[in-house]
């Protein structure tokens, strides 16, 4: 969806995220935050310090809610109160995360983002935060989503995703932060954060963070490296979480609320124009903001900054759970490696309590490589996988002796004889590749780069295609990841076993007769009478997967097609496919090609019979008349033989020098003949066959 920068696309605000797509990717998303979120209301002693310093909104948080904010710093201490340095609000953890609760069950379009801090300025002493934030999680757990980093919207509506940044007592919730770059002023200082999930599923965090700066142009110009850099991410795989904070005051003065507000005046209204400028089609990331709901009479922008966010979701194009992944000549991964997109499969693992390979390798289940082999019992687990080395993001795979078989799905569109596809896979240590129930490589030991092999058309599938993979990590580091890419072909195979007509199936690709010694004709009219004609016409470039007739005086050969981008398309041809093995059923229904009598057509295909894919043939299932035989009238002459279809004589041996004597003999294809030729022949405009 395109929208004009800054002009308003959202109607509804407080469920704005159901106009998302549910497969997007929430790292792709422009999402409006509170920096500090609960500094409105102010608990005792501590509103009083509150109206010199240390208030960063003026909305509750059920008021941002209402407007669109879906993302909230909080900052609790010890016993769970929310803090703001030593100044304690009238908010609680608990509370607020059951306000978020309500409002994702009542709206369950939505989902929200938590962000944590310890705030140890306001702890009294003792040490329990681990064990009570461990226990609110586990009061609010249902309505908790894992973090991945390829999290989608759709796996996240209706819930919270909890991020903290400090360690609290297991089970996680949510996702953990570690290395936070706090208060850099260069951007390439600010890209070296991890976040992490339950499982050890680990991505890049890039973090604008720099609250204490020397000069308001100094701000200004990380908050525009970052959405330079964020805007990049746009619709590509590398699910980097992006986090890009307004907030902050000049270093040269003293913090006070005066200072704060003059920092929103300034950074809000700025982060709008450059979103509404129309030059950042990309993702702005979770954007932290003071007085993020207050608007432009104030002079703080927030409401237009919030708008501004939502809305710009839809000013460009995200990624989403199922796109298509291209290298960078723009051959298509029909098989995703783990450096570009986190991959799933099907998964059974053993632990064995010794190193041991080769034949005394652990075994799987019985025909676990197979390709119908039923997995539906085993794990589903995400890939690359091990100790995390060779890949920004991953699931953990440690220990030692640990052995994994695995089943991933790919599939192939068309005939995989046209292109090149190539297996990637990294392995860390023993692996075994299978390729639809074959072996098809082996390695011992561990490598440090993706190896390669090219796999034999003839080991794949038009359709489903099944790796299974026996990896095995016996000490030390452990990996594993694969991926299949296929590179497109400039040649179509079109094979010939005589000078006779066959049918040829263009294989997933358009392709171009014109420069070759084949010559294709689509099928444009069936006449019906006592023997049926089809009347060929020839064509140059075939669309994919369309069949026609073809034949080369040159006889029997493999002829290599060109491969064309030309467009082409086919209204009126009558010869089908056959894309995947087309059974039988009933008699005089389907027509294939062939030479019978020493005449070229289409004859009925027994009921029982299986017709190979790649075959064309025609249809007369729903046909009132179910001829004999389908002879191919070609290269159509409309002057004389238009009307002539259904006069035909049989001529023998001792008849045709009486047919010679004084007669226009022709063949189909319009050549003058100076006697009769076996098949079918045109003489004084009447059609014979000899």
């Amino acid at each position: 969806m395109t929208i004009l920068a800054g002009k308003a696309q959202v109607n509804d605000y407080q469920n704005w995220m159901s106009q998302l797509d549910d497969n997007a990717f929430i790292c792709q998303l422009s999402i409006p935050g509170a920096h500090d979120a609960c500094t409105n209301s102010f608990s005792g002693w501590s509103a009083i310090g509150a109206a010199v310093a240390g208030k960063d909104q003026s909305k509750s948080v059920q008021e941002m809610l209402t407007l669109g904010v879906r993302l909230f710093d909080l900052r609790p201490n010890n016993q769970l109160n929310i803090y703001h340095g030593i100044l304690q609000t009238s908010y609680t953890f608990n509370g607020v995360m059951g306000e978020l609760r309500d409002y994702v069950k009542n709206h369950p379009t939505e989902f929200c983002i938590v962000l944590i801090r310890h705030e140890v300025e306001g702890d009294s002493g003792n040490d329990s935060f681990a064990d009570k934030m461990q226990e609110s999680l586990e009061i609010f757990s249902n309505y908790l989503v894992p973090f991945r980093p390829n999290l989608t919207v759709g796996e996240a509506r209706g819930k919270i995703l909890f991020l903290s940044r400090d360690e609290y007592n297991g089970p996680m919730y949510g996702g953990m932060i570690t290395n936070w770059r706090d208060n850099q002023s260069d951007i390439n200082n600010m890209l070296g954060g991890l976040c992490y999930g339950s499982e050890t599923w680990k991505c890049s965090l890039w973090s604008q963070g720099y609250y204490s700066y020397t000069n308001a142009s100094a701000k200004k110009a990380v908050i525009e490296a970052m959405l330079n850099k964020s805007s990049q991410l746009a619709g590509k795989y590398g699910y980097t979480w992006v986090m890009n904070g307004l907030d902050g005051y000049s270093s040269d003065e003293t913090y006070t609320n005066s200072v704060v507000q003059n920092n929103a005046k300034t950074m809000n209204p700025y982060m709008q124009q450059l979103l509404a400028s129309g030059s950042y089609n990309g993702p702005a990331g979770l954007v932290f903001m003071d007085y993020c709901c207050d608007g432009d009479g104030s002079g703080y922008y927030g409401l237009s900054l919030t708008k501004e966010l939502i809305n710009h979701n839809f000013r460009y194009t995200t990624s989403k759970q199922g796109d298509s992944i291209y290298d960078t000549r723009g051959n298509l991964y029909v098989a995703p490696k783990g450096q570009d997109m986190m991959w799933e499969a099907k998964t059974y693992s053993v632990t064995s309590p010794t190193s041991v390979s080769g034949a005394n390798a652990v075994s799987g289940p019985t025909g676990w490589y197979n390709l119908d082999f039923d997995d539906s019992a085993w794990d589903t687990r995400h890939y690359p996988t091990g100790t995390g080395t060779n890949s920004p993001f991953y699931s953990a795979w440690e220990g030692e002796n640990n052995v994994l078989f695995i089943r991933r799905e790919f599939y192939v569109d068309h005939d995989p004889s046209i292109d090149t596809y190539t297996l990637y896979f990294c392995h860390d240590d023993d692996c075994k590749i299978y390729l639809n129930g074959r072996n098809i490589k082996s390695e011992a030991g561990w490598v440090s780069s993706y190896t390669t092999y090219n796999i034999p058309y003839s080991r794949l599938n038009i359709g489903r295609n099944v790796l299974a993979i026996r990896q095995q990590q016996n000490d030390g580091g452990a990996y594993f990841d694969c991926g299949v890419l296929r590179r497109e072909g400039t040649k179509a195979s079109c094979k010939l076993t005589s000078d006779k007509w066959h049918t040829f199936v263009a294989p997933g690709h358009n392709v171009d007769f014109s420069s070759t010694n084949v010559k294709a004709y689509k099928i444009v009219e069936i006449v019906e009478g006592s023997t049926t004609y089809a009347r060929a016409e020839e064509v140059t470039v075939v669309p994919a997967d369309q069949a026609v007739v073809v034949r080369s005086d040159n006889g029997a050969g493999t002829y290599q097609i060109p491969v064309t981008q030309e467009t082409a398309h086919f209204e009126d041809n009558l010869l089908k496919a056959t894309l995947d093995p087309l059974d039988v059923t009933q008699e005089n229904c389907i027509y294939s090609i062939d030479y019978q009598n020493d005449v070229s057509g289409f004859f009925p295909v027994m009921a029982g019979t299986t017709l190979a894919k790649g075959k064309g043939y025609l249809d007369f299932i729903s046909s009132s008349v179910k001829p004999a035989y389908v002879l191919l009238d070609l290269d159509y002459d409309p002057t004389g033989i238009e009307a002539i279809h259904n006069s035909q004589s049989i001529i023998h041996d001792e008849d045709a020098a009486i047919f010679t004597q004084g007669s226009t003999i022709v063949n189909l294809a319009g050549q003058r003949l100076q006697k009769l030729q076996r098949g079918l022949n045109i003489v004084n405009g009447h059609k014979v066959i000899y």
